[in-house]
Order: structure tokens, then sequence, then C-alpha cells
């Protein structure tokens, strides 16, 4: 068991996206990665997937995803599950916060295939 303190969050930006990583395994967390971000209005995420689910949960804002070939509307409360191996997108209208957690280690892609290191991991 272990506490990882908000002070000792490291905060990684890109593209107007600025997540730190609250469960990984650098801080103790053996099956379940968590992160914390936000993301700036008129910020999006970049299309990619992932080889296990991923659940969001947004804390503030409002916006919109695309998964696969549909697409939704978020809005501060609600809570989006994506499927393993589905391209998805999340594009924000207003500033938005979020969390999000996945089983660890999952690998992410870009749609040609290339793996994307995630740097709020360490």
């Amino acid at each position: 068991m272990s506490v990882f303190r908000n002070d000792q969050n490291q905060i990684h930006s890109l593209h107007g996206n600025h997540v730190a990583g609250v469960a990984t395994a650098t801080s103790g967390a053996q099956q379940v990665e968590m992160w914390r971000g936000r993301m700036d209005a008129n910020s999006a995420t970049p299309p990619h997937s992932h080889d296990t689910e991923e659940v969001v949960l947004f804390l503030k804002g409002s916006g919109r995803a695309t998964v696969a070939d549909r697409e939704l509307r978020y809005q501060a409360g609600d809570t989006l599950v994506l499927p393993a191996a589905v391209v998805h997108q999340i594009f924000a209208e207003t500033d938005s916060e979020f969390v999000s957690a996945m089983p660890s280690g999952g690998t992410v892609k870009l749609p040609d295939g290339v793996v994307i290191e995630l740097p709020w991991r360490r």
C-alpha cells in the first residue's frame, strides 16, 4: 500500500492536453493505471487506440468524442467507456478536466500502428 501525494505529480503537456500519472507502476500501482488531466478548450487528443479498455470520467467541461464511426457528446459528470482496439479521439469544446483508468501496461497506438509511449506512465 502506498500514498502518492498530489505534489509529486509531474504534469506532461502536449497539444493542449495536460496529464499526470496519479497511479502508475512508478507510484506503486500494479494492476491499474490512472491519470488526471485537463484539456484546453478547442484541443483534442490524437486519434488512437488501446489494447485494453479505458474508462474516462469527465470532472469539468464539455465536448465530444469519436469512437470508431460514432460521435458522442460529454459534459461534466459523464463517464466514457472506450473499448479495446477501437480508434477514438476526444475533443474539448470548453476547458475540461478528467480522470482516466485502464489496466497497467496496455499498448497505445496511432491508427497507422505506431506505438505511443505515454510520458505520464513514468
